[in-house]
């Protein structure tokens, strides 16, 4: 009896150095395949990440071509071409972008620099009313008034906010002051219960134009300026009221204009574009949920990735910008690809330098997007 205890006894011993053994093979073989998995990854993301710092050199390099002796940004051949300020804002930004191996050079700071000269020159001149130019017999001459005042104001604050973000500059120039506070002043002007209008002649009030007016002194406030409180109260009384005026609960929807239910399904353009207009901007909406659906369905029903030209005449790459917002890597990265497929060689119409210019944001906010998913890819490795 003694005796066949004692083999039972040795058997439980052998069995647990089994157990054991087993539980670390099988931690072993795990940590190898995590090890290996996050190697791999690390690799499809590095070559990710260099092949977006090319684009984002190439769309940065044709931008600065595109610049005029005076700092004025066309939108397609500096030679003779129109000057849109609006467009050409988005362009300047596109020189801001960035990445770890890819900083903002100081060519590209004077750049931005010398078009915010321009912008404010011409600004302080109209009082204001922007218009578009155009090139002729070697002159920039004034062409047309522009379609909404308050999206061109807003556009104008949100590349000087970003501007004295990025370079870190707070020793403004006085006639900077002077554009800042007349674009400020004009913006309050339009304000109607809240959100801006198109113009002093013009009543209606715009979903899109109101989120780059709340973009502008988004990004104006986050500069830290002498009068940021003066900023910081403007831009939170339209935030409040976008979501109160445009958001159709009933149809769980976004209105394009304040006191309008019109809507048509199969358009891109303002109807679709509009639904996903708050997350190109980074729009803080409260229940982020209806903002995804919204994206889905979207997404679903145009493929914006595909820059189908044919829909509507232009590209629409700040479409990209919301894909970044919901994280969607496969779709931005297929509209970057498409891209420079189908437009980079050739650089022809529709594709003018404003598009450039979400095109480098959008590498910028991919290359995060990637950063984020190699520091989750080590968690799990850890």
């Amino acid at each position: 009896m003694h005796e066949h205890k004692q083999n039972q006894c040795k058997r439980k011993v052998k069995n647990r150095k089994n157990v054991v053994g087993l539980i670390i093979f099988c931690i072993t073989v795990g940590i190898v395949f995590l090890y290996a998995y996050y190697q791999n990854l690390r690799k499809e993301i590095d070559a990710r990440q260099k092949w977006l710092e090319t684009v984002l050199i190439g769309e940065k390099r044709w931008i600065l071509e595109n610049q005029g002796s005076e700092g004025e940004i066309y939108m397609n051949g500096s030679e003779a071409g129109d000057v849109n300020p609006y467009f050409a804002c988005m362009a300047a930004l596109g020189l801001l972008a960035e990445t770890k191996n890819c900083p903002i050079t100081e060519t590209e700071k004077k750049a931005v620099g010398r078009y915010l000269d321009w912008h404010t020159g011409i600004l302080l001149e109209t009082d204001g009313k922007m218009g578009i130019y155009r090139k002729e017999s070697g002159k920039l001459i004034y062409k047309e008034k522009v379609d909404s005042e308050d999206g061109y104001l807003g556009m104008y604050l949100f590349l000087m906010g970003k501007y004295l973000e990025k370079t870190e500059n707070t020793d403004l120039p006085e006639y900077w002051k002077k554009g800042i506070s007349l674009a400020l002043k004009k913006i309050q002007s339009l304000m109607r219960d809240g959100i801006t209008q198109v113009s002093e002649e013009n009543t209606t009030a715009y979903l899109m134009d109101n989120l780059e007016v709340w973009k502008g002194l988004h990004e104006l406030e986050l500069a830290g300026l002498e009068d940021t409180q003066a900023i910081s109260e403007m831009r939170k009384k339209i935030q409040a009221q976008i979501e109160n005026i445009f958001w159709d609960d009933a149809n769980q929807r976004w209105r394009i204009i304040g006191n309008s239910d019109l809507y048509d399904q199969i358009e891109f353009y303002p109807d679709g574009v509009a639904q996903i207009y708050p997350l190109i901007y980074e729009f803080p909406v409260k229940e982020k949920k209806k903002q995804k659906i919204l994206y889905d369905q979207f997404t679903e029903k145009f493929q914006w990735q595909k820059l189908n030209k044919k829909r509507n005449g232009f590209l629409w790459a700040m479409t990209g910008m919301a894909a970044a917002q919901m994280g969607d890597i496969n779709n931005l990265v297929e509209l970057i690809e498409n891209y420079e497929t189908e437009y980079c060689e050739n650089r022809k119409y529709p594709l003018y330098t404003g598009e450039a210019g979400w095109i480098c944001m959008e590498c910028e906010k991919l290359y995060r997007l990637y950063e984020r998913k190699i520091k989750t890819g080590f968690i799990l490795c850890a």
